[in-house]
């Protein structure tokens, strides 16, 4: 049996937990290849609104080409996945379980708020931008299954 101060202390030395990477690039830039090929099996936990939209569209029987004809229907699915993106973040943060959070990066204040929020808290916090040619992200782009416009 361990005494209540190996309690507390445990997981401080664990790997991983209390370690945030944002992920910033442009769409098609290759974020969550890098975020798998450099972070894979580490045991932290990914925090992508693309995962849960891409599912519900599918689920709504949207087109993944993003049609301007379906941009209402498209926002609703939007907004119920950034529900679902934030309630999962919050659960990992919750549990202080390491993260990965994959976006674009493009407000840059949000980005900071995040960062210094993780921080207070004690978390680790870094960033991975990935850069790519603008010619190479529109090549990638088109290959997807879901355009982003």
């Amino acid at each position: 049996m361990i005494t209540y101060e190996q309690f507390l202390k445990e997981g401080v030395y664990d790997p991983n937990i209390f370690k945030a990477v944002f992920l910033a690039g442009g769409p098609g830039s290759g974020k969550s290849w890098v975020a798998g090929k450099t972070m894979g099996g580490l045991g932290l936990k990914v925090i992508n609104s693309d995962d849960p939209f891409e599912k519900y569209l599918k689920k709504e029987g949207l087109s993944l080409k993003m049609p301007d004809s379906e941009t209402a229907e498209r926002d609703v699915v939007r907004a119920k996945a950034k529900r679902v993106t934030a309630k999962k973040k919050t659960h990992a943060v919750e549990g202080r379980l390491g993260l990965i959070i994959d976006g674009t990066g493009h407000k840059y204040d949000k980005v900071a708020t995040r960062a210094s929020s993780l921080r207070q808290i004690g978390y680790e916090v870094s960033m991975v931008f990935v850069n790519t040619s603008l010619e190479v992200a529109l090549a990638r782009n088109e290959k997807r299954a879901r355009s982003v416009k």
